[in-house]
């Protein structure tokens, strides 16, 4: 194997692959990338048996063939090399790269061991945005879980559906103290049958894994609001463009039924200017205590008001105002769950709260596509 390409080029290539491959893994393969170049192509990809991507960039191939070496390294090293033509060369096993007078020498892996990415099969897909998927993505990452003992949670839920005429497209996270729900009309005119919801309680739950929903979400990085194909295939999700494709495993098992998280009776509900809230919080904050992140507030008619409280080092109070003429009560929450969304929300939010620790469900006035219900703490 033998090609020559510009360092930028495959730079990016290379970036595109750094999130999918294992940093700690018993298997040595997964920690390489294989490079293919045949034609006047080379293709990228890596896996962790769970998530594949193929990145694919035009270069020189003097001659074709398939070597694999350390992802991370090589990155690092076209990272560092200086802006010019870079040559890369397949010599007795080691993969010989070439700038200006700078010369690496990488051990390879035989390419026959590295796991195969099956190819993409299905002609069933959607074709969406790139700046909705991402859009979309930024707004239910809060609410993915972390913890692996809950693995259904780990990901995201994936529904399509036909309602009033329009087609929805809708993702859905939680983990178990928050959950966000975004749904947008996407120019399709049916919608995918493998993504509907089923009425029935062994309906299939479409849940996308986390390392691919990431993945996804920076399809739109480099500014180009490019149209994504989407789809399912058997047991696996595919997503492409023009020089890139990933397939993704899906997550087994079944969703939370979210819908019966989502409070349907509401009490009192408050508004206020997303900003404003999150810089007082951000003040507030300084001093809750660090176990439960805790602050307490106190809703009464035009106002809201907000404390912390740490028994090693004080207090702290802020009064904003606010949109209310209900009954006065109180309600605490960890702050990090609401910071989280007031950072996504910029405008005049909606807080609609239920009785006694009921969820409370926040949106933004102008868009109730767009869901956030988090768990209050008990006083």
């Amino acid at each position: 194997m033998e090609f020559r390409i510009s360092r930028t080029p495959l730079l990016n290539s290379l970036q595109r692959t750094q999130s999918i491959v294992e940093k700690k893994t018993t298997l040595p393969i997964l920690a390489n990338v294989l490079i293919e170049a045949r034609g006047s192509t080379l293709e990228l990809s890596s896996t962790d048996l769970e998530v594949g991507v193929v990145q694919a960039c035009e270069a020189s191939v003097l001659k074709e063939g398939a070597a694999t070496v350390h992802a991370r390294k090589l990155f690092e090293i076209i990272r560092e090399l200086p802006d010019q033509d870079v040559h890369v060369t397949l010599k007795q096993g080691q993969m010989e790269i070439r700038c200006g007078r700078t010369v690496f020498r990488l051990r390879s892996l035989a390419p026959e061991e590295f796991p195969k990415i099956p190819a993409i099969k299905s002609d069933r897909s959607i074709r969406l945005s790139a700046s909705l998927l991402s859009d979309m993505i930024r707004r239910v990452s809060p609410s993915i879980a972390t913890e692996e003992a809950r693995y259904t949670l780990t990901g995201v839920l994936i529904q399509m559906e036909k309602r009033d005429g329009e087609t929805l497209f809708r993702m859905i996270s939680t983990d178990s103290h928050r959950l966000s729900l975004c749904e947008r009309v996407v120019d399709q005119k049916e919608a995918l049958e493998e993504l509907c919801p089923s009425a029935g309680a062994e309906g299939r739950h479409i849940i996308l894994p986390r390392k691919g929903i990431a993945e996804m979400g920076s399809l739109s990085e480099e500014g180009q609001d490019r149209e994504i194909l989407f789809g399912i295939h058997q047991e696996n999700a595919f997503v492409r463009t023009e020089s890139f494709s990933m397939l993704m495993r899906l997550v087994q098992g079944k969703f939370p039924d979210y819908r019966s998280v989502i409070p349907s009776q509401v009490e009192a509900c408050l508004e206020l200017e997303a900003p404003v809230l999150e810089q007082a919080l951000r003040r507030v904050a300084v001093l809750s205590t660090e176990k439960s992140r805790g602050v307490r507030m106190a809703v009464e008619p035009g106002k809201l008001i907000m404390y912390s409280t740490s028994p090693e080092l004080g207090e702290a109070q802020e009064e904003l105002d606010a949109v209310y003429s209900g009954e006065p009560f109180e309600v605490a929450f960890n702050v990090k769950y609401l910071m989280d969304v007031l950072q996504i929300l910029t405008g005049s939010i909606v807080m609609k709260f239920g009785k006694g620790l009921k969820p409370c469900l926040i949106h933004d006035k102008n868009d109730s596509r767009y869901l956030y219900v988090v768990m209050p703490l008990r006083l």
